[in-house]
């Protein structure tokens, strides 16, 4: 199957705009609780689990059962064994304001530039097939769906990427430069990959499980069938590269630490190093259940989905076979979040070190690099945003480079081995101290070189379709060398890493180690031990050059006391030809700054351990460039407070004046000359004092209080109303060295609008109370109306059964007597014959006009209930036979009944009653013919009426189902009725949810017929013996019993003249009389309400008491209720209705042979 284009795109986009969504509401909401915070941490960390684990694990899987392990176990062991690394990094890079993994490597060794552009650009290189990888993995979900190829999808797929990398830039250029401070915390966009996060994880754990339980009955049918399946024993037979997993682990465990996009959640975004200890166990977690069902979904793709289908797909193609096109659409949202979430980071984190690391000391070497604030601003955000969207369209040429060919695991390894190129680097930085830049740039050239060799160039060759047999030892690596089993590569990955340690480790020990690096060196990794001074020599650098070195800046004096003072604190003797520690250096550097400046002071301290000499005059450029760099950075900090909204002021600790912004001076409208550097606050203080804003307390108490406040440095809140009208509200918070900051906020707006809302609100409130009085009101009218309509329904139900009964009784009796006069109609003249004949033919008009008002009395009030069940066709078509038959002879109708052997599932009763309907209306009209049958369509038999009556015309075969609605030209006979038989069929029809159909052609005839459902047995319950149409047996012995003695006496008659021997009773005390004279009937006829509360079942039970349980009785009575009826049948009861058909009576009578 496949998806609509147009749907999938509406998807898609919806969901992006539901991560515009979050992330706009994590920017623009107070920050997260500590609790919420580290959960939202430790789920941004899954921005791990990318298009490749989402689908390429599961197409390595199918490759190789275990090879996919290594992805989800490397960060599982590292979180579990090995959580100081990550710990340690976050400290530091806390420490040394760190803002990326490039920054992270160039601090520590000696904070060179060039080795940050170069550690950048190997992000750059390997993170550009990442993100290739990503894209694929959309286009391949979005082929899938349309049903398409993404050979064969032309350029309407293919786009899809480019659409894809435009709208991942336009989310990352929102929310991931939206500050020129990069390591300010992005909420918005780290809640969004959260939030991905979740939505990737229940995405494959819904396809796993339907996978697992939804085709197979779990784990171990699945396993069985896959372990037996004769297409999978190759599959099987497959060997696991034990030392390739081991490799892979190792790659994933350096990749987790190396990879931008990681150093970035885990280390820039940290908000608390705490987080951590939740990270430590919820992100394993969600790795083992993101991982859990991989293996069940490639082993359930190679059993279900045909050959050449590519495995990375299984995922979607899964749910698209089975046809659950709604679960595959889950599953390409999750891709797509796996692979969004990777790309939105990685952009942010590498357009982070492009501008920081190459743009901006371009940018710092401009002459005009002084400008105001607002202007540097936007520059530096500019190159941020450009950079992501340049950084998505190289990812995208990528993409398109690639092609094909190359399954999201390969791309996704050969990116792991690139980026891990870093990790020799990042591991020296942390924990061995004599590494330096020198090793670094030689692990970094000799590793890239042959990443570049192995890897990426064997990568092209492939999508140029060259042989790497042209490539001295590619050919050799890439054919099992040394008999290994090991992949290609996992061998070339190795290959690189093993060169780029060699190179790292031996330049690292043979060259010589700058001072300032060993200074990072311990800044670094003193913290794993923190309170353990350095005692480890450095360079061959003495005291006394150090003393040396401060005393002319310091004085000799100055500094040999600050020398002797700090030695006795180390409880050691002072001995100025000792070599210098870290701890030495240290001390000399805050010796400088207090004269230098620190920035001056480290760099005198540089040069001068490295032993450049340094005249007056380098000492007076340094500090000239300290003192450009502390002016570039005072009007960084001016033009920031000037191009914020509130009004500002800054006091030091002498509670004076030393900053403040143009909005303060606005606010306030200070006198000119008053806002001054030095001014004292509590000048201000007392001049807005006198301006009435603190009302009318005494003034130099108002002065006194708010100057103890900024002393005791409290923080405090408070609003002002100006005598403008503008409401102010302060907020004052103590800076860590003392001094006070305060900002004023106009909020008057904000109280003009609350005020208003306040006002709406009561307003509102006015209306809602008056409303709900109103619908109270209306409530109770319509419950009271509806107590009314229940009233007078009860009260029809009532008069429709009273009427039933007094109606019917009288009717019975005399339907009794006509019969009994029709078997004497040879004894009567012709007069009184053709008598006889009206009153029966008005007899049987008036009984169907009752029950056709009965009828439409029960469908209206909805009392009709069916009870439906299989029954063969021929059972009711054999009881109509019985009754229409002798009509049809009294009438002169030639009727026909083509009966048929199939069972159809309805309720009998409500079907025979419209079938009897239809033949009464065909015998009315039917011109002489009259035929009931059965036809089978498909899955249900229609059952037929034809008759050869006047027809019906096609403007009136839908008023002919009204109710009361008779045609005027269909008056040909004398019997005639209100015109509700149709009407009552065609409820009965809707109750049963029987389609009913009419077919007419005037003057040729019509046909009625009502479409039941085939029994799910269509071959015939029973085979049902044609009815005997004989009269019944005679000297058969009836006992009457009814409280009615006109019916008594009618049929008396009647069955006397069918041969019978009758005896008749009222009541149990008649019937006592007569069982002690000795009558024993054969069958029983009992009126079910008798009088003083007797009913016929309970006579019933009576009789059989005294004459055997084998007794058969006949329950008559005008009540036809449901419960009723089935309450004479559970007591082994038939039912006949009032009035009696002589028909029906005489039928029935059949089932009961006489002795």
């Amino acid at each position: 199957m496949s998806i609509s284009s147009g749907l999938i795109a509406a998807l898609f986009l919806a969901y992006m705009a539901l991560l515009f969504s979050i992330a706009f509401y994590g920017e623009r909401r107070p920050a997260l609780s500590p609790r919420i915070g580290a959960w939202v941490f430790s789920l941004s960390l899954a921005v791990w689990c990318t298009s490749w684990t989402f689908f390429g694990a599961v197409g390595q899987a199918a490759g190789n059962l275990p090879s996919f392990i290594p992805i989800y176990l490397g960060p599982v062991l590292l979180m579990f064994f090995a959580p100081r690394v990550l710990q340690k990094m976050v400290m530091v890079s806390k420490q040394e304001n760190i803002t990326s993994i490039a920054d992270f490597i160039a601090s520590r060794y000696g904070k060179s530039q060039v080795l940050a552009i170069a550690v950048t650009l190997i992000c750059l290189v390997s993170v550009l097939p990442y993100i290739a990888l990503q894209l694929k993995g959309i286009v391949l979900g979005i082929s899938l769906l349309t049903g398409t190829s993404e050979q064969s999808s032309g350029p309407a797929v293919q786009d899809t990427a480019l659409v894809t990398s435009l709208l991942l830039a336009l989310f990352a250029i929102l929310f991931g430069t939206r500050n020129l401070d990069a390591t300010e915390h992005h909420r918005g966009m780290v809640l969004a990959i959260a939030f991905e996060s979740v939505v990737k994880l229940l995405a494959f754990l819904a396809v796993g499980i339907f996978a697992t339980w939804g085709l197979y009955n779990g784990f171990d049918d699945l396993l069985t069938q896959a372990r037996y399946a004769p297409h999978l024993e190759a599959f099987w037979a497959r060997s696991t590269d034990w030392v390739g997993l081991f490799a892979q682990t190792g790659i994933a465990m350096a990749a987790i630490l190396c990879l931008p996009r990681q150093f970035h959640v885990s280390v820039v975004e940290n908000n608390n190093p705490n987080d951590l200890h939740l990270a430590r166990w919820a992100f394993p977690l969600y790795l083992i259940l993101a991982g859990l069902f991989v293996a069940p979904i490639a082993l359930a793709g190679q059993l279900h989905l045909p050959e050449g289908i590519l495995p990375d797909s299984f995922v979607i193609s899964l749910p698209l076979l089975e046809n659950r096109p709604m679960l595959a659409l889950l599953a390409f949202i999750g891709g797509a979040s796996a692979a969004t979430g990777m790309v939105i980071v990685e952009a942010v984190a590498l357009s982070t070190m492009l501008s920081n690391n190459i743009v901006l000391p371009i940018l710092l070497r401009r002459k005009d690099a002084e400008r105001p604030f607002e202007l540097f601003r936007h520059w530096l955000l500019s190159v941020r945003r450009v950079s992501i969207l340049v950084i998505l369209l190289l990812a995208y040429f990528c993409y398109r480079l690639f092609g094909n060919s190359v399954s999201l695991a390969t791309i996704g390894q050969i990116a792991f081995a690139a980026i891990i190129q870093l990790a020799p680097a990042l591991l020296g930085a942390l924990y061995w101290k004599q590494a330096n830049s020198r090793g670094v740039f030689a692990g970094l050239l000799a590793g890239s070189g042959l990443w570049s060799y192995t890897l990426a160039l064997p990568l092209v060759a492939n999508n140029f379709g060259w042989s790497i047999n042209a490539f001295p030892m590619l050919g050799w690596l890439y054919n099992q060398p040394f008999g290994l089993q090991t992949s290609p590569i996992t061998l070339a990955t190795l290959l690189c890493l093993g060169g780029n340690w060699l190179a790292f480790a031996l330049i690292s020990l043979f060259a010589r180690t700058p001072v300032s690096e060993h200074w990072q060196a311990g800044r670094f990794i003193s913290q794993d031990t923190p309170n353990r001074p350095a005692s480890r020599p450095l360079l061959a650098v003495h005291l006394r050059d150090l003393n040396l070195l401060a005393a002319r800046f310091v004085g000799a004096e100055r500094v040999d006391e600050s020398f002797r003072q700090f030695a006795l604190q180390q409880g050691k003797p002072y001995n100025p030809a000792q070599n210098a520690t870290s701890v030495w250096i240290t001390h000399t550097e805050r010796l400088l700054a207090r004269v230098l400046g620190a920035s001056s002071a480290r760099a005198v301290l540089k040069a001068a351990i490295e032993g450049r000499e340094m005249q007056v005059d380098d000492v007076v450029r340094i500090v000239d460039e300290a003192s450009e760099v502390l002016h570039f950075n005072r009007a960084l900090l001016q033009g920031a407070i000037e191009n914020i909204t509130q009004g500002i002021s800054v006091v030091d600790q002498s509670l004076q004046l030393v900053a403040w912004n143009h909005r303060y001076l606005e606010l306030f409208d200070y006198p000119e000359g008053l806002i001054q550097v030095g001014r004292p606050i509590a000048d201000i203080i007392r001049f807005n004092a006198q301006r009435g804003l603190f009302g009318d307390q005494d003034i130099e108490e108002q002065v006194s209080r708010r100057l103890n406040w900024m002393r005791l440095g409290t923080p405090h809140t408070s609003e002002r109303q100006l005598p403008n009208g503008r409401v102010i509200e302060l907020i004052g918070n103590p800076m860590p060295g003392g001094g006070f900051v305060m900002s004023f906020t106009d909020i008057t707006a904000f109280r003009q609008a609350e005020q208003g809302l306040k006002e709406a609100n009561e307003g509102l409130e006015q209306r809602v109370n008056m409303r709900t009085s109103q619908l109270s009101e209306m409530n109770e009218a319509l419950s009271e109306a509806t107590a009314h309509a229940e009233a007078a329904n009860q009260s029809k139900t009532r008069f429709l059964a009273a009427v039933s009964h007094d109606l019917m009784q009288p009717l019975n009796a005399a339907r009794l007597f006509s019969a009994s006069l029709s078997h004497q109609l040879d004894q009567l003249p012709a007069d009184s014959r053709e008598l006889v004949r009206n009153l029966d033919s008005s007899l049987r008009s008036a009984e169907d006009l009752i029950s056709d008002l009965l009828d439409i009395s029960r469908l209206e009030s909805g009392r009709i209930t069916p009870q439906r069940r299989p029954f063969a066709v021929r059972e009711l078509f054999d009881a109509l036979g019985a009754e229409f038959k002798a009509l049809a002879h009294d009438q002169g109708v030639d009727f026909h009944l083509r009966s048929s052997r199939l069972a159809v599932d309805s309720d009998p009763k409500l079907l025979r009653r419209v079938l009897q309907n239809f033949l009464t209306n065909a015998f009315r009209y039917a011109g002489g013919h009259v035929l009931l049958g059965v036809r089978r369509t498909g899955k249900t038999l229609r059952l037929e009426v034809w008759d050869r009556g006047p027809g019906i015309p096609l403007d009136k075969q839908k008023v002919i189902f009204e109710e009361f609605k008779r045609l005027d030209s269909h008056q040909t006979r004398a019997e005639k009725g209100l015109g509700l038989g149709l009407a009552i069929a065609d409820g009965i029809c809707r109750v049963l949810e029987h389609p009913l159909h009419v077919r007419s052609w005037p003057q040729r005839g019509s046909v009625f017929s009502v479409s039941v459902p085939l029994a799910d047995n269509v071959q015939a319950l029973a085979e049902i013996t044609e009815p005997d149409s004989a009269p019944p047996a005679k000297g058969l012995r009836v006992l009457c019993i009814d409280n009615e003695d006109s019916i008594l006496v009618g049929m008396d008659s009647l069955l006397s003249r069918w041969g019978m021997q009758v005896w008749t009773a009222r009541n149990q005390l008649e019937c006592e009389h007569l069982l002690d004279e000795g009558v024993c009937p054969q069958l029983v006829l009992v009126d079910y309400h008798l009088d003083e509360g007797e009913t016929g079942t309970g006579l019933m039970s009576w009789l059989r008491q005294r004459l055997g349980d084998q007794l058969p009785g006949v329950v008559i009575s005008a009540d036809a209720r449901t419960e009723l009826i089935a309450q004479v049948q559970a007591a082994g009861l038939d039912y006949l209705a009032k009035p009696v058909k002589p028909a029906a009576l005489r039928a029935l009578l059949n089932r009961y042979p006489a002795d």
